[in-house]
This record gives C-alpha cells, sequence and structure tokens, in this order.
C-alpha cells in the first residue's frame, strides 16, 4: 500500500504511513496563507514562498510530523488587511487573524511534509447561518464535485496526503445554534429541499388530516406544500415539529456526507476521508449524526479544548457510537495574561500550559481510538490565545515552543513502543 492507511491492532487503531510505520498526527492549525499574518511578513520575508517555507521548516524544527490545514487563523475577512499600527501609531500587537482560504494543491505539495487539507464548501464554517447549502440540489453537488476536480484529482497520487477534511462545524444536533435555521432557509419555494420537506410529511402524517393537527393551516392535499408560504411552521404541538425538522436535518446530514464522499472518491480513491472538523466542546454531535457519516468517512475528527479529563468527556457521546479511528482535529489552551480570554480553554500558567500538552500525546498512547491531535493553533492572536507565534513580530513564543517540542520528542518514542506492543500481542500464543 502506498498511501496512509489505518489499521486496528490489538484493539488499538493506528495511523500508519505508506510503509507501514506508525504515525501519531502533530501539527499546528491555523496559520493562514501569509496574506494577513504575520503583521510583518513582507518586511521580514519578502514574499509568500519564504513564508510558507517558514512555517513548515518550524513544524520540523518543533517536532511536528504534518501540516494541519492552513485556514483561519480566526476571524472571518470581512475588510482590508489590518494596518500593523494602531490609530495612535503604536504596533498593533497581537490583532486578530482572519480566516484566509486553504494552501493550494500545488503548495502542499511543494510542502514536502504530509499535511491533511481542507475542502471547505460551500464556506469554511457552518456554525453561522446565511449562505447554508440546500444539499439535495444540483448547485451543490456541483459545486462539491467542482471543488474536489480541482483540488483532490492532482493530490490522488501524492504519498505525503493524510486525507481530506469537509468543513467545520455544521450544526449536526438541534441544540447547535444554525440547526433550525437551516433547516427554514433552505425549504425555499421551488427549491429540492422543499420537495424533501414536502416527501417526509406525506411519509411521516399519512393523511393531511393528521398533519393539519400539528400544523393547523387548512390545504387539501400534501401537493399544496410545494407553494405553501411558511410550510414548517405551526401552532399546535412544539414537540411534533421539532421531531420533524430532526427527521429532516437527519437526511440533510445523509446527503452532505454522501456527495462529498463521492466526489472525493470520483477524484481520488486513494486517501483518507476524514470528514468535518466538529467541535464538540461548543455543539455536542447527535448520536444520529455519527451513525448517518459512519457509512462515508475512515475516521471522525472531533475538536476538543482543555485537559485529557475534559477531552474525554467531550469525546464520549462519539465514542459511545463509533468504534472506528477518531482524529483530534484542532485542540489547544492559551494561557491567561490578563486581555480577554478568548480560548475555550484558559492555563494558568505554562506549567499547566505543559500539563495539557502532554496529556494530548498520552492520550494517543492510551486511548484505543485517538490517532493523532492538530493543536489550536500556529499563531498567538487576540481571539486565540493558544499560538506558538506572535502575529506582530512572526517570534516563537520560546516556553510554549519549549513544552510542544519536549512532548513532541517523546510521543516519537512512545508511540512506536505502544505500536510494537500491540503487534507482539497479536504475534503471542494463546495461553
Amino acid at each position: 500500500m502506498s498511501f496512509f492507511h489505518i489499521d486496528q491492532i490489538n484493539g488499538k487503531w493506528f495511523l500508519l504511513t505508506p510503509e507501514g510505520k506508525p504515525f501519531y498526527l502533530r501539527g499546528a492549525n491555523h496559520y493562514g496563507d501569509g496574506t494577513y499574518l504575520p503583521l510583518n511578513r513582507e518586511e521580514k520575508y519578502g514574499d509568500v514562498a519564504n513564508w510558507r517555507a517558514s512555517v513548515v521548516q518550524r513544524h520540523r524544527d518543533w517536532g511536528f510530523n504534518y501540516l494541519p490545514p492552513s485556514i483561519g487563523p480566526s476571524e472571518v475577512s470581512t475588510g482590508p488587511i489590518p494596518p500593523s499600527r494602531g490609530p495612535n501609531g503604536l504596533p498593533r500587537s497581537n490583532a486578530p487573524g482572519y480566516r484566509t482560504d486553504e494552501w493550494s494543491a500545488k503548495a502542499f505539495t511543494e510542502s514536502g511534509m504530509p499535511f491533511t487539507a481542507f475542502l471547505g464548501h460551500p464556506k469554511q464554517y457552518m456554525g453561522y447561518s446565511g449562505n447554508m447549502p440546500d444539499v439535495f440540489s444540483r448547485e451543490f453537488r456541483e459545486g462539491v464535485d467542482k471543488r474536489c476536480r480541482e483540488f483532490c484529482a492532482p493530490l490522488k497520487d501524492n504519498p505525503n496526503l493524510v486525507g481530506y477534511h469537509f468543513c467545520h462545524n455544521p450544526p449536526w444536533h438541534e441544540h447547535a445554534g444554525s440547526f433550525f435555521d437551516w433547516c427554514h432557509e433552505i425549504v425555499d419555494d421551488g427549491s429540492e429541499a422543499r420537495k424533501v420537506w414536502a416527501q417526509l410529511m406525506r411519509r411521516i402524517y399519512g393523511t393531511v388530516e393528521r398533519w393539519r393537527e400539528t400544523y393547523t393551516t387548512p390545504i387539501g392535499s400534501f401537493d399544496e406544500l410545494a407553494d405553501l408560504k411558511f410550510p414548517l411552521d405551526g401552532r399546535i404541538s412544539a414537540v411534533r415539529m421539532r421531531r420533524d425538522k430532526v427527521a429532516f436535518m437527519k437526511r440533510v446530514c445523509r446527503e452532505w456526507y454522501k456527495v462529498y464522499h463521492d466526489a472525493i472518491r470520483r477524484y481520488d480513491p486513494n486517501h483518507l476521508i476524514l470528514g468535518d472538523r466538529n467541535s464538540v466542546h461548543l455543539q455536542p454531535l447527535s448520536d444520529w449524526a455519527i451513525h448517518t457519516m459512519a457509512p462515508y468517512v475512515d475516521v471522525v475528527s472531533i475538536n476538543v479544548m482543555g485537559p485529557m479529563h475534559v477531552a474525554l468527556q467531550e469525546m464520549e457521546q462519539v465514542t459511545c457510537h463509533w468504534d472506528g479511528p477518531i482524529h483530534l482535529a484542532d485542540t489547544g489552551a492559551g494561557i491567561h495574561n490578563g486581555t480577554y480570554p478568548k480560548a475555550t480553554y484558559m492555563c494558568r500558567d505554562l506549567p499547566e500550559f505543559e500539563n495539557v500538552y502532554s496529556t494530548y500525546m498520552k492520550l494517543g498512547v492510551e486511548h484505543p481510538q485517538v490517532i493523532g491531535m492538530g493543536w489550536c493553533g500556529y499563531y498567538e492572536t487576540q481571539s486565540m490565545r493558544s499560538g506558538l507565534v506572535d502575529t506582530l513580530t512572526d517570534e516563537p513564543e520560546e516556553g510554549k515552543v519549549a513544552v510542544v517540542r519536549k512532548w513532541n520528542t517523546w510521543m516519537e518514542g512512545a508511540y512506536a513502543r505502544r505500536y510494537a506492543e500491540c503487534v507482539r500481542a497479536t504475534q503471542e500464543p494463546p495461553v
């Protein structure tokens, strides 16, 4: 086998290199594309190519072994590039980053490092309402197909590619912020989603009379749902309306994963499908979503924050319903320094930071499903506070970097020993 692949050995899942060696993913997320950060990029590096080479070299020097997606490092870009100095003429220290495009397939190839890639169609972050796709539409299928044709096809024979992520945080739980908004947004007049909704109502209720007991609108047949102005609104039973929308979103979820899976496999039959990057510390993954995505992914990717006991707690809903490999795709912790603490988990000091980072390394050895971790993130910004490089000077945060290098080095040996133990256990004759 000439590509990264997964295998379960003596009950533990491992990611293996094309040569069959154990490979625990370690890398720093959210380094961007050199457009916005670092703020001194032009004076220090001159061009993006030189800056990009520095990102790769630092990953190597600090004991990381892969490049996670470049997207980020934080907020959505809504205006011009911010000035490096504030209104008072002083340097704008740790200015917020901006959500940037993923590196191109060519840039990742030229890096020479193993990497995971992010497809992000129709948008990177799905946790916000607006521009939510009608996944049943031809437009959505063609958009995903175009993205995969342009990005995946050039990479299908690349031995350094681990696999593909879809998007950040689709709302696969009714407690997620944009869950019901997605329902209402796409069930529009004449949409394919409207047709799916009408079919679902016919299937659930059987008769129009029964449907009216929930939604009250005096239609004479289910065919009239095609032209109804507010087809999801009703007045009788909030419980049943919520149930119906959950049933509809299950179908949205299935179509989402199927379209992505089929498009990737159309252009790349060789690399792993890593699915969405689901921030379970912000919104849970429902059990139905895990079961729905299972046939279409090789790895379930989740984002968790904090020390090991917190990570395990956040992972429980996933591990209850998914027996395969898990990638902690985006995890981290900041150190509170008096500014507003935007990171999900804030450490008091560097020793606590080391405790958090080391527990994620140990988790990869001890947990039977975890195959890797992407740290959040590369840049230290006001909205991240867990980065390894200052946004103004582009200088490493030396204390954090020393911790990262120490435990990445430790992990290299510990993971190899864990793999050898599992292999040996399968070769020993039964007692």
